[in-house]
């Protein structure tokens, strides 16, 4: 029997990056979809063209597209030359919670249900790794095959190239791993091969019918016996699982490590996490129907603000490696336009690295260097949010809108007749032992008589971090699969080309100190409160927040910490940072800790080498401890992004470090080069809590 040769046409769908994301839906409703359309209707045997759902879905209930044209795209899917995968499009899995991971599942299944298919493959490209989390949720769509296209320099997870990955329910799917976003695959003892004629980032289908022909004549050449058909990851799925029982099994995480670059933008991760939270409120008293009209419009939008695409190319868009200083940044983003050296005997060291990592001649490209324009990519992604809000009834709108704009009020003043805490003075409250160091955070907790916090350990401490130069050499030297071919735009996405050429862009941590502080109790109820500064010199170079307050409110018969950090007045600032918030305790038995993604609880002690042993987002339980001391949790609610043992940015080594050693929250960072937003200026909330229902001992 003939080998058969699958080739499967597709291109990976950005919304955003390569250019605004309006423009970029744009040009697939005007121009990539007609013309996949087209070739499938003069090639039928030699075409298929597959896509995530949602593309699919949006161009059918598009109201700009013609009706002739949405029945063309219908005709094409009778005849199989345009095919949909089924997940809808490539996200941050870890970002999502599981009813929404479900809805994205939900646009397959009913393109299946009303065009009679059965999609049973699917694919994410570009982000390196997700979470075993997904795996029951698509094996119960139907799911049996998912391909993962790894960005050509990025790490990629010690997994095998195919296997079963088998969630701790005993469901599973087989995982096909590439290198890149998509590449042939042939092994010895199976009939069937992958070819993957795979455009990168929104460069489309085959720009026409020659270009198709002249690709099978090639193949057929270079696999004389072999049968080279046109396909779908369906068909390939089919003979893969058939295999299923000779692959490898995986029971362990992979997790997303490009997942720190969600927290690049607080305001917009807080208010989707608000908005996440409503609609649950709203589905559990039965005030939202799952599957109603407005729940798909609400979800869809929500389901956007996870997809991978956060912002423009750093590369075109900002290919300015000079204006990192505080000043010097305010200067050229009030200049706007990025202008560029063209005499090669004055060019200094940015105007090298603009010459190498873009076309400074670029005429097209002249418009599009620009502050405005790049601000304007992510102003973009937070819309999604206005139109999810805009999508709900009238009652639930005004409660999406209240929700969301409570969190933006003034500092008000300390009351100074209230006691002010002393640092170091040990605090008892019926049950609570507690002690504040000169940050504002808890450096001694106990409760019910177990010791929480070990020594050098906070709960609640911010801290301030900057990065350098031998921070991302470090990293790109264990994380980057840099060659000769990638390093012009992967040392720009991955890093912060320039800054070794500023002496005061050096690492190092800081912590504010506190100017003003309260406690009171009320009952059953204490109440600190903080407020913190950085230096003067420190506000004037690194543009951190001129106002900060720290709110503890300790239930004492509960046996609840609920705490919030408010920040005002930070400046944006392109040098690399981190805002963290320390939320450690100390536990008997650390490997009991189990954190939640997408809403089911996973060891962070297994997770595969080459995945993220760092850093992973977690859903509203958080962390949760069950041992000695009793049941303990850790939340965040409004800052996803946790790192267990150390601040794990841009530390790549493959450690899993005890979570006694630390557990942090990433507020914020800019560490990315490329994609997600490079400042941030905001006034934020960020809410934080712990349950600490310890046995007495």
């Amino acid at each position: 029997m003939k080998k058969k040769l699958h080739v499967v046409f597709k291109t990976h769908l950005d919304i955003g990056f390569t250019d605004l994301a309006e423009r970029v839906t744009t040009q697939y409703l005007d121009d990539f979809i007609p013309r996949a359309l087209a070739i499938g209707e003069a090639l039928p045997t030699k075409f298929v063209w597959t896509t995530g759902s949602w593309l699919i879905d949006y161009y059918l209930n598009h109201p700009e597209v013609a009706k002739e044209d949405k029945a063309r795209m219908e005709q094409a899917i009778k005849n199989g030359t345009i095919k949909w995968h089924g997940l809808p499009v490539t996200t941050h899995t870890e970002l999502m919670d599981r009813r929404l991971f479900e809805y994205g599942l939900s646009i397959s299944k009913e393109l299946d249900l009303t065009y009679k298919q059965q999609t049973i493959a699917a694919k994410m490209t570009d982000v390196p790794g997700h979470s075993i989390a997904i795996i029951p949720l698509m094996a119960e769509a139907g799911l049996k095959y998912l391909h993962i296209g790894v960005n050509a320099s990025s790490a990629i997870p010690n997994v095998p190239e195919m296997f079963v990955w088998r969630a701790k329910d005993g469901s599973e799917i087989v995982v096909h791993y590439a290198q890149d976003y998509g590449e042939t695959f042939m092994r010895d003892g199976w009939q069937d091969m992958l070819y993957f004629a795979h455009s990168h980032d929104n460069q489309g289908p085959p720009k026409d019918t020659a270009e198709v022909t002249a690709l099978f004549a090639k193949l057929v050449e270079e696999y004389p016996d072999v049968e080279v058909v046109a396909s779908s990851l369906d068909e390939f799925a089919t003979a893969a699982w058939a295999k299923k029982d000779t692959l490898p099994v995986i029971e362990e995480e992979i997790a997303d490590s490009w997942i720190h670059g969600v927290s690049s933008d607080p305001k917009k991760i807080a208010d989707y996490k608000i908005l996440l939270d409503l609609r649950d409120s709203w589905i559990d008293s039965g005030a939202m129907v799952i599957d109603s009209q407005e729940y798909k419009d609400f979800s869809e939008q929500l389901m956007l603000i996870a997809e991978h695409t956060w912002g423009g190319n750093g590369n075109v868009f900002l290919p300015d490696y000079r204006n990192y200083r505080i000043a010097d940044f305010k200067a050229a983003r009030a200049k706007d336009k990025i202008t560029f050296n063209h005499d090669r005997t004055t060019m200094d060291f940015a105007d090298l690295m603009s010459l190498i990592s873009t076309n400074i001649e670029s005429q097209s490209d002249a418009n599009r260097r620009s502050y405005r324009l790049y601000e304007a990519s992510w102003q973009e992604q937070r819309d999604y949010l206005h139109k999810a809000i805009a999508a709900l009834n009238e009652e639930r709108r005004q409660e999406a809108l209240e929700a969301v704009d409570s969190k933006r009020s003034a500092i008000t003043p300390l009351e100074t007749s209230i006691e002010a805490v002393i640092p170091g003075k040990t605090y008892q409250f019926a049950g609570f032992s507690l002690a504040f160091s000169t940050t504002g955070g808890m450096n001694k907790l106990e409760v019910n008589g177990h010791r929480l916090l070990k020594d050098g350990k906070e709960f609640g401490k911010l801290s301030y971090e900057r990065f350098d130069f031998a921070n991302y050499s470090n990293f790109l030297s264990k994380y980057s699969r840099l060659t000769r071919w990638t390093s012009s735009w992967a040392l720009v996405d991955f890093a912060k080309r320039g800054i070794e050429a500023y002496q005061e862009i050096r690492h190092e941590v800081l912590m504010p100190s506190i100017a003003r502080s309260s406690m009171k109790q009320l009952a059953d109820v204490v109440d600190v409160e903080f407020d913190l500064v950085f230096t003067a010199y420190e506000q004037a170079q690194w543009g951190v927040p001129k106002q900060i307050r720290l709110t503890y409110q300790i239930d004492l018969i509960r046996k609840e910490i609920v705490g919030s950090l408010k920040w005002n007045s930070k400046e944006a600032n392109r040098m690399p940072e981190a805002y963290w918030l320390e939320t450690s305790l100390t536990v008997a038995n650390p490997y009991r800790w189990q954190m939640a993604k997408l809403n089911e609880k996973l060891s962070p002690y297994d997770v595969v080498e080459n995945g993220n042993r760092n850093m992973h987002a977690l859903t509203k339980e958080g962390l949760t401890y069950q041992g000695i001391e009793g049941n303990l949790s850790i939340q965040s609610f409004d800052a996803p992004v946790f790192s267990f043992g150390r601040r794990g940015l841009l530390l790549f080594d493959n450690q899993q470090p005890s979570l006694n050693d630390g557990i942090y929250v990433n507020l914020f960072n800019n560490t990315w080069g490329t994609n997600f937003p490079a400042w941030f200026e905001d006034d934020m909330l960020f809410r934080f809590g712990a349950k600490l229902a310890c046995d007495k001992n």
